[in-house]
């Protein structure tokens, strides 16, 4: 009996190691807080595929914003004048003659590499906010791949 109990449970680790894992995993997610009457917010978090892939879009609950973006914060200099935003997202120590945020069409997600989307890097730009994102509370947005399932991730407002 000893020997079909220790064959049965090695059985279940043997199958359990066999199960793949997400193709993508998404940690450490949170966006920060917006004061009354701004109306575009920032969300950040850390993202890993397990292939190559591709973050094509984002989309958020119409309770929170009417859309979302993936944007990236890059220098002037190195942009055209036709792909200047002119997003103020308060005292980020952004300058309109330094830096600017643009969009992307999608982020690159190479291969067992991890990608963060960080405060004056990559980020999910919140557009037309339906109301202040206020820390404590949380919202659901969900990422679409090009490759992998989509994921709902849970962000949790907060003021790093």
């Amino acid at each position: 009996m000893k020997f079909g109990t220790a064959f049965a449970s090695s059985f279940v680790l043997i199958l359990a190691s066999c199960g793949g894992s997400d193709p993508v995993t998404v940690s450490d997610a949170w966006a920060r807080s917006s004061p009354s009457g701004v109306t575009m917010g920032a969300a950040y978090f850390d993202i890993t595929s397990v292939d190559d892939d591709l973050l094509v879009a984002v989309s958020v609950s119409s309770d929170v914003a009417a859309r979302a973006e993936i944007h990236e914060v890059v220098k002037v200099m190195d942009m055209g004048d036709d792909e200047m935003h002119d997003h103020d997202m308060g005292d980020d120590g952004m300058h309109d003659d330094a830096m600017s945020m643009q969009e992307m069409d999608a982020l690159d997600l190479p291969a067992g590499t991890l990608v963060q989307l960080a405060p004056g890097g990559y980020h999910i730009m919140l557009i037309d906010l339906a109301k202040p994102l206020v820390v404590g509370e949380t919202f659901d947005f969900t990422l679409d791949f090009d490759q992998a399932p989509d994921l709902t991730v849970t962000i949790e407002v907060s003021d790093r």
